[in-house]
């Protein structure tokens, strides 16, 4: 009987472990995005800020036409700021950066896990998931090798993400792409 027990328990960390691992992935995940939405946020401020406000004194001292393409130029970058609205998706990441990050936490708080607080904390991992935006797979996967590499002091990538999936992580959703596991990347973090 005691051997069934542990068993059940070895199970319940294996899982606990996978848990935190997604709980990381996800963190991460939505932290990167954060960031990367963050500063296009800032720099379109920047371009509206400063040019819109010498845009407006050009055309209120000699309004040449060369100013008022100016003008409209800036004007289609604060519009294009408000139709793709970086700050509210970046709010939107943090929220769920802090979701997962909470999570973890309170995963890494329990010293006994058991099998009704795995389903718990799935279901908490599942329900933060319907809340985000569609997933950018290959930041994703970027997000996953860190995770791994957090966690298991693993050397080398897991999943191979190409160079132009790294390049557009951020822009492209790579629906169809598949990241495989790279051969050997637990051998290189035992040696």
């Amino acid at each position: 009987m005691s051997v069934n027990v542990e068993i059940e328990d070895d199970d319940c960390y294996v899982e606990v472990f996978h848990l935190r691992h997604m709980a990381l992935r996800n963190a991460l995940y939505h932290s990167a995005r954060r960031g990367w939405l963050d500063g296009w946020n800032r720099f379109y401020n920047f371009v509206v800020i400063l040019g819109g406000s010498a845009s407006a004194t050009k055309i209120v001292t000699n309004g040449s036409s060369a100013d008022v393409s100016l003008g409209l130029v800036i004007a289609a970058v604060g519009a294009s700021q408000l139709v793709w609205d970086f700050g509210g998706r970046a709010r939107t990441h943090e929220f769920l950066q802090r979701r997962f990050y909470d999570l973890m936490a309170e995963i890494d708080l329990t010293t006994q896990p058991t099998r009704s607080l795995c389903a718990e904390w799935r279901s908490k991992i599942t329900l933060a998931a319907a809340d985000a935006p569609p997933v950018l797979r290959a930041l994703d996967a970027i997000m996953d090798n860190q995770a791994t590499g957090a966690l298991r002091g693993a050397k080398r990538p897991r999943l191979h993400v190409r160079w132009y999936q790294r390049r557009l992580r951020h822009i492209w959703p790579f629906i169809s792409a598949t990241f495989p596991v790279v051969e050997g990347w637990e051998i290189s973090d035992q040696q």
